[in-house]
């Protein structure tokens, strides 16, 4: 360790025989530490962080591509299903056997849609059936079509909802795809067909 001159005044047995010279030759060590001082700290603060401590710069990253696996066949310990029962019709088709009939729908119509009782009634539409759901678009004279969402087996027939337009929220959240499809996004029917 360094060892520095005492700023302190010479004493009476020191060999400086001046006091003033003693004190300006403390004040120069001073003035020279206080100046290494200073440039030592800006030594190290003015190099900053050396390049090999420095973070690396980000750089963009791919996603690697998943491996795709395709099976061979199914493993001979894995039973097999037995074929499932026939599933229900995905089309919106002609309902078997007209069950319900025109004439069902209609009385329908009239006890719970407020079809007038008097009046002919032209199908121009169905019934069409999926599963255990009916579409029908029925007319009148002097009125716009109507269309009708039916539901169950024809001797327990429920009306879903009838109008001009039939997508509302049990039809769009409980129909089958292909009812809902028909009843949504299809154009509405056209008057006089």
């Amino acid at each position: 360790m360094l060892r520095l001159p005492s700023p302190l005044p010479a004493t009476s047995g020191s060999h400086a025989t001046n006091g003033s010279h003693a004190t300006s030759g403390s004040h120069a060590v001073r003035a020279l530490l206080g100046c290494l001082a200073l440039a030592g700290c800006l030594a190290v603060t003015a190099c900053g962080v050396p390049p090999e401590l420095e973070d690396p710069p980000a750089t963009p990253t791919r996603a690697a591509p998943t491996p795709t696996v395709t099976a061979s066949g199914p493993p001979s310990s894995v039973p097999t299903l037995p074929p499932s029962p026939t599933p229900s019709p995905t089309a919106l088709v002609s309902c078997p056997g007209g069950r319900p009939s025109q004439d069902q729908v209609t009385a329908l119509l009239r006890r719970s849609a407020n079809l007038p009782r008097s009046g002919r009634v032209t199908f121009q539409t169905g019934p069409l059936c999926v599963e255990d759901w009916q579409y029908s678009v029925v007319t009148m004279a002097g009125r716009e079509p109507l269309q009708a969402v039916t539901r169950g087996r024809p001797g327990n027939l429920r009306l879903v909802t009838a109008g001009t337009d039939v997508c509302n929220i049990p039809v769009r959240t409980e129909a089958p795809p292909a009812l809902r499809s028909r009843a949504c996004d299809a154009p509405p029917p056209v008057t006089g067909l």
